[in-house]
This record gives structure tokens, sequence and C-alpha cells, in this order.
């Protein structure tokens, strides 16, 4: 680049600094404006959730007091909750025990599920604060609860948060969603609000964002503005947080037409800074080009070349350049003297060392050794000495040079590939005994882990069992037994160990040993689960868990007692219907000692049945990744109870589970254990 060039690029860069000094001082300008907007919605949101979240509490106490107004009778109470709940709309009420049961409440359904779970109930016994204010309730809704003691009952006052977004959006315009702490949205003001592509607002902290138009987390429509509030529960922590949606397309294109009219002034006095010094730079520096030009066609070998006349005799800056080009030329002729003398020693240092790579090629593979003897005869290296070279002879010692790396590099390369072989044979002979010796010890593993479960079913004509365990590739933990207590109780149980391979297989047979071993001596399946979970808890330093549905089946009335340990609700089969049993309250073994596990009790008719599975039935997949899942199990159980002729068929019903479970698959690998355990209760008159 001309000195010219490098001037004026160093005048327009320092233009161009200034020009984007000017614009970043617009921006922050801007961007303090839009700070301060900012700081005020975040102000206006959070004071009118405040004062709305305070009279709600206030409405609730209130109810609360007027509840509490009558007998502490559960009938009592329960009339008075269900009047309450019909005059205020919105408002739940849930009646609890002393041990933390539901009693009562105004949800219709067969099994609603409680605002806490039995651990917070507990708590918030003695200390009501805890459970007092804003919580996330079932259903990824959000609400307040008031606590009330009355006499040895609990009562819980519930209002939904998602009625006070329409008040909301009346105080602050635009539109307001609660979302969770992953960032979906659970409700909103309107029925018309936007919906959002993905999760766009944090949960956590307060922020204000905006969101353009063709941004890709909006689902379509003009731009929006999004203030976010955390939502702080009874417990001091965020679970969720509340987002104002608003407007702002307006806002947006006004701030666009001021940055491009600011934008535009700086372009156009960059514009003419830089016309001006192109001007003046051209004038002042034309004597130093003609001079660069004289000296380039010098140094080309033009000695011909001369300067104009009187620029030899110049003062200034450009009278020296053109004395120091003269005295260059004068040194030309000598110069090329040397020149041809240097080629001419080079030429026969090349010839020498051309004959040493030639006898060095001979040691090389045939197919290098062709290859450098055909460069090593190409006309750049095997030129002939002439008595007279010119000045430009081609400088072959480079090439040369090139041809002796490549010499080295294929010798390098054949030892390399040599060595590599080698230690590519040692390392997969080593392999394929390291995989054989693992393969023998998994199958051993399975044969073990199969050979333990039950192979004959009950000789009982009171109840037919019938079970099917499809084991993965894998070693797996499932496990199913089913053993005779006494003459009249019956012990059916399913269970799957965490993780997989040996160490679940060996959890597995503990697991299974511990617990038929409690249950012929404890007989009650809550003291058998919990006497097999403090057993377990014992040195699991594998910190491995297992999930168990155990039951006892009373032969001569058809009672059904059972414990579920964190496993998946079983199917209960009645009158060529089918339904889930109850989601358990109970965890998992092995995690933590001193538990003591519900009980539950079921009477079962003649005919009746029980379908009990592992997760390996529900999580299967097909070859998109789709689970099997809790529905299409519930549907093909149903399908097979709605014909008679099939109905009550333990072995059958196994089978067409396990068939529908394939079918879904479709071919896809199966990634754990396929455990089904059929039951079916025919009565003493069988």
């Amino acid at each position: 680049m001309s000195l010219r060039a490098r001037i004026f690029c160093a005048m327009v860069l320092a233009t161009l600094c200034l020009g984007l000094l000017g614009a970043a001082l617009v921006w922050q300008s801007l961007a303090h404006a839009r700070q301060q907007q900012a700081d005020r919605l975040l102000q206006a949101q959070a004071a009118t959730w405040q004062r709305l979240q305070a009279q709600q509490m206030q409405q609730l106490q209130s109810l609360a007091a007027q509840l509490a107004a009558g007998p502490a009778t559960r009938e009592a109470l329960a009339q008075r909750m269900q009047a309450m709940a019909r005059a205020h709309a919105g408002l739940r009420i849930d009646l609890f025990d002393e041990h933390a049961e539901m009693l009562a409440t105004t949800v219709a359904g067969a099994f609603p599920e409680p605002f806490l779970d039995p651990l917070a109930l507990a708590h918030g016994r003695h200390d009501a604060a805890s459970i007092q204010g804003l919580q996330q309730l079932p259903q990824r809704r959000y609400g307040w609860l008031q606590p009330l003691r009355a006499g040895p009952y609990l009562l819980l006052l519930g209002q939904d948060a998602a009625q006070l977004l329409p008040l909301l959006a009346e105080r602050l315009p635009g539109q307001f969603h609660l979302l969770n702490l992953r960032g979906t949205r659970v409700a909103a003001s309107t029925d018309e609000a936007r919906l959002f592509a993905r999760p766009v607002v944090p949960a956590r902290t307060p922020q204000v964002m905006t969101l353009d138009a063709g941004d890709p987390r909006l689902a379509g429509g003009p731009a929006l503005q999004l203030v976010s509030q955390p939502l702080i529960g009874a417990q001091g922590r965020v679970i969720g947080s509340l987002a104002w949606s608003r407007p702002v397309a307006q806002e947006l294109q006004q701030d666009r037409q001021f940055m491009q009219y600011a934008a535009a002034q700086i372009v156009a006095l960059v514009a003419l800074l830089t016309a001006g010094l192109f001007v003046f730079l051209r004038h002042a520096l034309d004597p130093l080009a003609r001079n660069i030009a004289v000296l380039e066609r010098l140094a080309a070998g033009h000695t011909e070349a001369a300067l104009v006349a009187g620029e030899v005799d110049a003062e200034d800056e450009s009278g020296s350049v053109a004395r120091g080009v003269t005295q260059i030329r004068s040194e030309l002729l000598s110069l090329e003297t040397l020149r041809q003398e240097r080629v001419r020693t080079r030429r026969q240092q090349e010839r020498l060392i051309r004959d040493q790579l030639r006898s060095l090629a001979e040691n090389l593979d045939p197919g290098s050794r062709e290859d450098i003897l055909q460069a090593l005869g190409a006309p750049g290296v095997t030129t002939p000495g002439t008595p007279s070279l010119p000045a430009e002879a081609p400088n072959v010692l480079a090439d040369l040079a090139s041809i002796l790396g490549r010499m080295s590099g294929l010798v390098s390369t054949q030892q390399s590939r040599l060595l590599k072989l080698l230690r590519e044979v040692q390392a997969s002979v080593q392999t394929q005994a390291m995989l054989a010796s693992l393969q023998q010890e998994l199958e051993i593993a399975r044969e073990m882990q199969l050979s333990i479960l039950p192979r004959q079913t009950p000789d009982r004509r009171e109840v037919e069992v019938a079970a099917t365990m499809i084991a993965a590739k894998e070693i797996g933990g499932d496990f199913y037994d089913y053993f005779a207590i006494d003459d009249d109780h019956l012990a059916v149980v399913i269970a799957d160990v965490s993780g997989k391979g040996v160490p679940a297989a060996f959890f597995m047979a503990i697991s299974r040993t511990l617990l038929k071993s409690n249950g012929l001596f404890l007989r009650t399946p809550g003291a058998t689960i919990a006497a097999l979970n403090d057993q377990l808890c014992n040195e699991n330093d594998q910190m491995m868990f297992v999930t168990v549905f155990y039951a006892v089946l009373q032969l001569s009335t058809g009672r059904l007692t059972y414990v579920n340990a964190g496993h998946n609700p079983p199917l209960l089969l009645r009158q060529g219907g089918a339904e889930f049993f109850p989601k358990g309250r109970n965890m998992g073994l092995a995690v933590l000692d001193g538990q003591q596990y519900h009980e539950g009790t079921l009477q079962l008719d003649a005919g009746d049945g029980l379908l009990l599975f592992t997760d390996g039935v529900t999580e299967a997949n097909d070859a998109q990744g789709a689970l099997y899942g809790d529905l299409r199990l519930l549907q093909a159980v149903q399908s097979f109870e709605a014909r008679p002729d099939r109905r009550g068929h333990a072995r059958q019903l196994a089978e067409h589970v396990v068939a529908q479970v394939r079918r879904f698959e479709a071919g896809a690998a199966q990634a754990d254990d396929i455990t089904v355990v059929a039951l079916t209760y025919r009565g003493t008159a069988a």
C-alpha cells in the first residue's frame, strides 16, 4: 500500500472513530432512557401485584374466620365448605385429618389431588406460616393458601391466582401471564393472549426484554415488551414468574427512525471530511509518487528510466529521494555482475545434491521411489550447466530442499505406519479377549437372574397367576414373585431395581430373598416392606434403590392388602373394564431408613383381576422415540376385557399386553426389561 493510501486510510479511520464515538453517545443516551422506562415498568408491576395479593390474602383470612364460626365437626365443616365454594368463584377448600389424609374437598372427581403433599401438610400443622401465602398448586396452577385449624382438623382455603390476571390487565395496559420455573405459561389474563413459541422469560430475576416481530421465540404477531417479576412463595423461594406483555411496535419504530436520522448525519459528515482529505493528499504527494515510479522501473532492471529535470535540485523530501535514485542506478551494473557469479556457483551445488538424492531414493518403496525420481528429473532440476546463465535463473535449491523434505516424510511415514499397525494388532487381540470374557460373564449373570424367578404358578383354584418377563440385551433389575404365606393368604410382588448390569442383578436377588423372608415372618405388607427398606438401607454403598408393589390376597374372602413403594400403579380389572390404582404416597426402598409404609385395601369379587407391570412396558419406544405410555396400556387392557370370551384369563392377558407392546415397538431396540404379572381371582366357588 502506498504512502498516500496509508495516510488517507489513517485519516479516514480517525474520522470514522469520531463518527462511531458520536453514534455511541447517541446509543448510550437512548439505552439510558430505555433503562429508566424499564425500571418504572418493573416498579409499577410490582406495586400493583403486591396490592392485589394483599387484598386476596385479606379476603381469604376473612373467609377463614367465617368458616371457623360454627361447629368443628367433619359434617358441619364439609357443609360450610361447599356453601362457601359455591358463593366464591375460583375458591377451593380441602379438609384434612390429623394424619394428613384428605377427608373432603370442594373439587369434584374420583381421586382429586390435594393442595400439598403429606410432608408439607404435616409441617404446616406446626408452622402455619410455612404454607400460608402464594403456593404452586396441582395441575401447574398457582394460588394463595390460608390454613385454618378447626379442632382436630386442618382446612386449606385456596384461591386461583389466574383470576387476578384480568384485574392486572385493567390497571396496566397489556396482557399478563403466569409462568412456571421452566418459563412455560400456565395462565393468561385473556384467552386471546398471545402464545410464545418457547420459554422466553427467566423466572428468578426481574427483567424487561423486548422481542421483535421476527423473533423466533414469538409465535407470530407484532413486537412485544415483556416485564417479568419472580413469584415468591410462602417459604420465601421463587416458584414462578409474572410476565406482563405490552405491544411496543410503535415505540420501536420511533427509535429506529431516530437512529436512522442520526446515522445519516454522521455518514454525511464522515463523507465530507473524507473527500477533503483525498483532495489535499493528492496535491501534496504527487512529486513523491513520480520518484517512486522511477525507482520501481530501476528495481525491475530498466536502467533507461530517468527523473524529470530539476527534481534532483529540489530542497524538500522529494529532492532527497531523487538523489538517492540516481545513486542506485550507478550500482545496478555492479550488482548484475555479482548476480551472474552467484547463479553459476549455485548450479554446481544443485548438480551434486541431485546425484545424492537419487542414491537415497533407491531405498524407498517402489511407488515413492518413482515419484521422487520423476521429481528429480524435472526440467527445473536437471537443467544442464551452461557457460552463461541468465540473471533470472530459477532457484533450484529450494526445489531440491522440498524433495529432500518429502523423502524424509516418506521414510518417517513408513516407519509410523508399521508401528501403528503393530499397536493396532496388539490392541485388537487384547480387546477381543476382554470382550469374550465380558460376554461370558454377562450371559452367566443373565441366566442366574432368570433362574431365581418362580417357574410354576400357584396350585390354588381360587386364583390364577401368570407372569411374563422379556429381558433386554443389558442385564436389568426387574423381578416378580408369588408365594403362599399360609393356606389362606397368597403374596404377589413386582419390583424394579435402579440401574443396569451386574450390580442391579445382585441387588435384585438380595431384595427378592429378603422380601420373601420378611413376608413369611411379618405377614402384613406394611411391616414387610418397612423391614425390607431398613435392611436394604444398611451398607447401600452403591446408592441403589428399588420400587416395589407388594400385595397379600386372602383367598377365602378376596380381600387384597397392598403397599405401593414408588412403583407404577397396577391396573384393576373389573366387570369388563380397567382402571389404574390410585398413585401411592410411599417412596421407593433403600432411599431413607425408618420409614412407615401406608397400606391400601381392596375387595376383589369373583372374576376381578390385577395387572402388575414395570416401566419397561410404559417406557417402550418406537423407531421415532415415542413412548408407549399409560394411555396405550389402558386401551390395550380395556380392549382385551371388552371380549367376554377372553375375560378372566390371566395368561392370555399377559401375552396380549406383551404382543401390543411389541407391535408398537415395530422392531425398535428394547431398552429395558418388560415384566408383566396378571392375576385373576376366581373366588371360593371356583
